[in-house]
């Protein structure tokens, strides 16, 4: 293992400047990206996450428009070679026309009965099945809502006395414009193109002539998309074992509904405490649906228990909304030790399914959670928590890009191309610390979402495993996209370092010049290097 890092150190910081200027290796690297960014929007289009697909093949379409002749590009996607000027908004057509919402309930605030909000769930599923993400606007008296995202069929509506509900209009995202900043490179094209009559998107959810109301259909249908989550494959307590726990889910629930976050307290451990009143500072929190000891699913994780998992909705200031499914866990002493947002329905079914003598429901629970945990960390903040599982002399490696507009010739005359400086630098655990601990004082909020998982073990070193995510971060002011590397060793379950962590923005052909470019591993470090 000291061997590869010793290489990857070199790969890394040996090549500060990974894209040439020279104009024909621009060009090819523009149509390399366009071409991962379809494939990319394919990929999550079938796992169901209609946001992140969209996503994809529109900004893939928006950089194909940078390059001389839009419509002759093509690209292999799906192991057909596709035209791409047509085929990328077809596509994305498709994607939208199985999209479809229901109505689950409509009530007061109960908070505020006075203020009029209306709070409506919404059931929102792709190709009839539960959509894994999947984001949208409404139309209100001076426009477009916030964006809000729907999770594995789930969203909740907080809807203000001026907003029309006869009829209540919805429309899927595809542009994002909120989240430009997350990809610098693209930033400046995505923010000249104007992509808004590119696809239809409009949906109407209610009769236009009758209120808004809950469908009793799509009422048990959101009860269970409230608790499939519950249903991972593995071994459950039971009913004896977690009526306890049951009892302790029930106050946590009741305090996060009534906001008496103080009555949790004596049934924290320190920890727990502290974690739970970050979770309650993350935006403003709705628990979404009716969780009762029925849709409580209760796993036992070493000498711990684990609720899963519970739905809430968090909204911050710029009306920005998250919807996340939350997994509470108590040691034996029945005390609540630890909070995480889950990994969202496919990575668990990637982990879960893993098959073979090695795969035990424990160590699945090991690496499920230890996923929960760093995205949680990120999210509200926990790096004490961070600087515990790295290794102190874990190769940390940070990619920043740089990228400026430049005239180069095209097919009508001189046009902007985007050129691309992505300088690598190690960093020390204390620099980085340094860095993310400025980083969670600045931001009010951080979401990490991991849209591709690849994990296996390594082979090497015992317990140890290579995972390679996509990873999009998003913030209130900030963004980036690209492929995590972690190298883990859990032979101590209970204390995980990473041991090695680097970060690419995009798929580097260089790096695996035996793959073809459609393969899912192309260009990135990922567990085959183990």
């Amino acid at each position: 293992m000291k061997k590869f890092v010793l290489i990857l150190t070199i790969i890394f910081l040996g090549v500060s400047c990974v894209f040439a200027e020279d104009t024909s290796e621009m060009l090819e690297r523009q149509r390399r990206v366009v071409g991962d960014l379809a494939r990319a929007g394919v990929a999550e289009r079938d796992n169901g996450k209609v946001d992140d697909a969209l996503r994809h093949l529109y900004r893939a379409y928006v950089m194909l428009q940078s390059l001389p002749s839009p419509s002759e590009e093509t690209a292999k996607v799906g192991g057909e070679e596709r035209q791409l000027s047509t085929w990328i908004p077809q596509t994305m057509q498709d994607i939208i026309g199985k999209v479809s919402f229901g109505v689950a309930s409509v009530r007061n605030d109960e908070e505020d009965p006075e203020s009029g909000v209306k709070l409506v769930e919404l059931t929102v599923r792709y190709d009839g099945r539960p959509a894994t993400t999947c984001s949208f606007k409404y139309a209100t008296p001076s426009g477009e809502s916030p964006l809000v995202t729907a999770r594995d069929g789930m969203a909740l509506l907080q809807l203000a006395p001026d907003v029309p509900m006869q009829p209540l209009k919805l429309y899927v995202e595809y542009l994002f414009k909120d989240e430009n900043h997350a990809d610098p490179e693209l930033q400046p094209l995505l923010d000249a193109f104007k992509g808004e009559g590119l696809v239809a998107n409009e949906f109407t959810v209610n009769d236009s002539k009758k209120a808004l109301k809950a469908d009793k259909r799509e009422a048990k249908a959101f009860l269970a998309m409230a608790s499939a989550g519950a249903d991972e494959g593995i071994a459950k307590s039971a009913p004896a074992e977690y009526s306890p726990y049951a009892g302790l889910m029930e106050k946590i629930i009741w305090a996060i509904n009534n906001r008496k976050y103080n009555e949790v307290k004596e049934i924290c451990t320190p920890q727990g405490w502290t974690i739970f009143q970050r979770l309650m500072n993350y935006g403003k929190v709705r628990i979404l649906g009716k969780a009762t000891r029925d849709t409580y699913a209760f796993y036992p994780f070493r000498d711990e228990v684990m609720c899963r998992s519970v739905p809430m909705s968090f909204t911050f200031s710029n009306g920005r909304q998250f919807t996340e499914d939350v997994t509470f866990t108590f040691t034996k002493d029945q005390k609540l030790n630890s909070i995480g947002f889950s990994l969202g329905s496919i990575a668990r079914k990637d982990i879960f399914s893993k098959q073979g003598a090695a795969w035990t429901d424990d160590k699945k629970m090991v690496l499920v959670n230890f996923l929960e945990n760093y995205r949680t960390a990120f999210a509200l903040g926990l790096s004490d928590y961070i600087e515990s599982i790295f290794d102190d002399d874990a190769v940390i490696i940070i990619g920043h890009v740089t990228e400026k507009l430049r005239k180069v010739p095209g097919a009508d005359g001189m046009r902007l191309a985007q050129t691309k400086h992505v300088a690598y630098a190690q960093k020390s655990k204390r620099e980085y610390l340094e860095q993310l601990r400025r980083c969670f004082k600045s931001q009010e909020y951080i979401n990490l979402r991991f849209t591709e998982t690849d994990v296996e073990r390594s082979g090497v070193g015992g317990e140890t495993y290579a995972m390679q995510l996509k990873q999009d971060y998003v913030s209130k002011t900030y963004g980036d996209q690209g492929y995590l590397f972690l190298f883990i060793d859990f032979n101590d379950p209970d204390k995980p370092l990473i041991h090695i962590r680097t970060w690419q923005p995009e798929r580097n052909p260089e790096l695996t010049p035996n793959l073809p470019p459609d393969h899912p591993r192309a260009g990135i470090f990922s567990p085959a290097c183990f």
